[in-house]
């Protein structure tokens, strides 16, 4: 199932107003992109879609059963986006493509790194302390560091004085607020798909 998240039609709307629509457009390239590493791992582990949700900051895909896949799994499916748009960028960088959209390939698997939910890096950060760590605490742990890297993103953009990002900070700060909320229903959704898993 697809969902489009009322943030990306605001997007759209603010890009045409700024009449940087193919700014955009390249952005979106680099998200598909992203998007088709995950769904490429994702099916060499036979995991089945649930749902496919565009953002304004980009796609987000969820799993059946996605809280009790092996822990390798779920690093491997996370990182795979970010491997992609590298990879790309890289081979851009090779025949001389489009400058706009090498940056773009970059930026985004960049971004991604940045361990703030709901991107790539926080679940390539709850991956590597479920080693360690109980699932319980490894939700705590992230809403501490989605605050931290929250305000050291705005820190970052107030500090390089990159207004045009503010927006993105404002997304991000709905995606990790909504995030803190659903804690205690994702660990029950984790101790269910566990419990059935077993």
């Amino acid at each position: 199932m697809i969902k489009i998240d009322f943030s990306f039609y605001i997007a759209i709307l603010l890009a045409l107003f700024a009449r940087q629509i193919d700014v955009y457009l390249t952005y979106l390239i680099a998200v598909v992109l992203h998007e088709c590493g995950h769904l490429v791992m994702a099916s060499i582990f036979k995991w089945e879609i649930e749902e496919l949700k565009i953002s304004a900051i980009g796609g987000f895909l969820t799993f059946k059963n996605d809280l009790s896949k092996p822990v390798l799994q779920c690093f491997l499916v996370a990182i795979t986006g970010i491997v992609f748009n590298l990879l790309f960028g890289f081979i851009l960088l090779l025949i001389d493509g489009p400058s706009n959209l090498i940056y773009t390939q970059f930026a985004i698997a960049i971004f991604n790194l940045l361990p703030i939910s709901p991107l790539d890096g926080s679940k390539l950060m709850q991956a590597m302390l479920r080693v360690i760590f109980d699932y319980k605490v490894v939700l705590n742990v992230m809403k501490i560091s989605n605050i931290i890297f929250l305000f050291i993103f705005v820190s970052g953009i107030i500090a390089l004085r990159w207004e045009q990002y503010f927006i993105v900070a404002i997304i991000l700060a709905i995606f990790v607020g909504k995030f803190q909320a659903a804690v205690p229903y994702i660990y029950e959704r984790y101790r269910i798909q566990k419990a059935v898993g077993e």
